[in-house]
Order: C-alpha cells, then structure tokens, then sequence
C-alpha cells in the first residue's frame, strides 16, 4: 500500500510539472538616450541591439537622428531587453549597427535606464585623446580623459546616407574607409555598410560601388510552397562579400504588417547555387515594425512569413526549438492516465494481500 501511495504521487508530480505550460512573465529592463558614431549623431535607422552573454534580448531602429528610444512615449518606443530573472546583475552591452558600443549596462528587472551610447566611426569631434591633437577650444587634449559626446565640439558630418547606389571608398585590401548607409527609394529597406570592413566584389577586388532597390516579386524565382513574401530587395552587386556582415533592415507599413497577421516575418534568400530559397537569421520588432539581419554576401533577399495553415506551417519549430502547440504531446491526458495506472496497481497489491 505505501509503494502503491508513493507511485501515485510522484506521477502526479510529474504529470502537474509536465502539464504546467506557462510561467509568469518577466518585466523588461527599458533603456533610451542619445545614440553618436565617430562623435556625429546616428543617422535614422540606425540598428542598436542589446546582448547578453553573446545572446540577443531586444532591439531598436532609430527613427530620430542621434537618439534612441524615448523615456516620455510608450514602451514600445523604447529599446526593451528581455531577459530572465536569473540574469539579473549580468552585464548588457550593445551593438550599433553591428559594432560594440563603449557603454555597458546590468540587467535588472523592470529597470528604466537613460544610457548614451557611442561608437567609433568615420569623422569625430577632433578631441580624440591624442596627446598632439587639440580640441575644440584649442588646447591639448588630456590622453587619459573621457570625451562626453555631449560636451565635444562641433561634430563633423553624419555618416553617408544615399539612395539606390552609392560609391564606396575602399582601400587596395578592399577596407571600407567611411560608414555608407543605402536605402531603397521609398526607405522601407537599408544597407549599412561599417567603416572598417572588407568589401570585395565577385572576383576579389574591392568593391567600389553597392546598390540596393526593391524588385518585384513576380520577377524573381518564386517562393517555397506556403510562404508568404512581403518585399523582395536586390542587392548588388550580385556576389559581393563583406567581412564582418553588413546590416540589412525592413521596415513595413501597417498595412503590410497587418497583411502577415500573426506569423513572424523572416528573411529568406535565393542562392543561385541551389536554385533554393534559404532562411537568414533575424530580428523582429514589432514595435517598430522592422525586420533585420545580418548578410556577409549581397544577392536577393526577401521579407517573408510562412502562410499559417499550410502543411509547412504546421513543421516550423519556434527559435528555441520547441514544436508549436498543436504537436505537443497531450500531457494533461498522460497524467491522467499515469495516475488511473497507479490507481489500478494498487487496486491488485490490496486483492493479493487479503487473497493471501
């Protein structure tokens, strides 16, 4: 009798565990502030993503030159980082436009924290620190102070932002030497291209020149069976390679954000090679309604959602790996059934024990 009392509640532990689908939701830890490159304010659409521990927990696009988030609109206009409470006191840091910022912040739940942030780049304020470079005011910089955006001299222009094409000033090892932002002509989508990296065409030699326009999706190989697309973008030129990736950027109207409904947008490119559409890894804000991700190679990318209903729907396995919902095993049930088990054995130890 007690084995058979202790087998029951231990599967109607496991069972309760195993039935238990949800939890209780984390508050985000919120951050807002002015955002600099090279000393110059960050030009619109700029991409600030916060990482902890090499992990992704939130993401913003500017919509405001030389600031980020804002501590007097809604939440959502905010830079959210989404974390858990076990990560509490670990250190964020940022990427802007895919380059570590100089400030750091620690996690703390349902914190609201005001942070600048800055970046190096192309141009500056001329105070860099250098013990033979002179500031603003004339006089010699200190090597070991800290200049504060704030407070520096005039900045110099804000990095490059051109429409449909722009020329690249790249070195004979095919290093970018200034910051290039291209947008489409409509700017629903952008290219960010970060001073510094290595920009080579399809046969090796530095790239001089990058385009970037919309393209109508009858026009290019059509799309897996089940999969929506939203916008298609060609970049050129075709096989163009960068090191580190460049940032490429979405961003859809209402009315194309209503028309994915609730599918998760994605981005998908068509590899030449294969004849074969292949997923890009990316981040979605719905606040802003943007879609980015990282490209080490320029050809057709697409912002698509897989169509809810079709037979490849019901195979998509969520970014943490776990099925959807409808292919979950029937817990619930199982525990039930476990425990009626236990009951039936039970049932047989008494009947044997007063047989005998």
């Amino acid at each position: 009798m007690r084995l058979g009392i202790t087998l029951i509640l231990l599967l109607g532990l496991v069972a309760g565990a195993a039935a238990a689908g949800g939890g209780t939701p984390t508050l985000p830890h919120q951050f807002s502030g002015d955002i600099t490159i090279g000393g110059s304010p960050a030009p619109t659409g700029t991409v600030i993503t916060a990482m902890i521990g090499g992990t992704e927990y939130g993401s913003i696009r500017t919509t405001e030159a030389g600031k980020y988030g804002d501590p007097g609109r809604s939440v959502g206009d905010r830079l959210l980082v989404k974390a858990t409470p076990d990560q509490t006191g670990e250190t964020i840091t940022f990427l802007v436009d895919g380059v570590p910022a100089k400030e750091t912040a620690v996690f703390e739940v349902g914190g609201g924290t005001v942070l600048d942030l800055s970046v190096p780049g192309s141009g500056g304020t001329g105070n860099t620190g250098d013990p033979g470079n002179t500031g603003g005011s004339g006089t010699t910089a200190d090597p070991g102070a800290t200049v504060n955006p704030r407070e520096s001299a005039a900045p110099t222009a804000a990095p490059e932002v051109q429409t449909g094409h722009a020329s690249l000033a790249t070195s004979a090892a095919g290093v970018v030497q200034k910051t290039v932002t291209v947008r489409t002509a409509d700017e629903t989508c952008a290219v960010a291209i970060r001073e510094g990296t290595t920009a080579r065409d399809a046969g090796g030699s530095p790239l001089g020149e990058v385009t970037v326009a919309r393209a109508d999706p009858a026009a290019v190989p059509a799309a897996p069976p089940g999969t929506g697309v939203a916008i298609v973008l060609n970049c050129g030129p075709a096989g163009a390679t960068f090191d580190p990736p460049v940032t490429l950027t979405y961003t859809l109207s209402g009315e194309e954000w209503a028309k994915i409904g609730s599918a998760t947008p994605k981005v998908i490119w068509y590899n030449p090679a294969s004849k074969a559409w292949q997923d890009v890894p990316a981040t979605v804000d719905p606040a802003t309604r943007t879609v980015t991700a990282r490209v080490s190679h320029f050809s057709i990318y697409a912002l698509a959602w897989t169509v809810p209903g079709t037979a490849e729907a019901q195979q998509t396995i969520s970014p943490g790996g776990t099925p959807p919902a409808d292919d979950e095993p029937p817990w619930p049930f199982i525990g039930i059934g476990a425990v009626l088990l236990a009951g039936a054995m039970i049932g047989g130890l008494v009947y044997l024990g007063k047989k005998n």
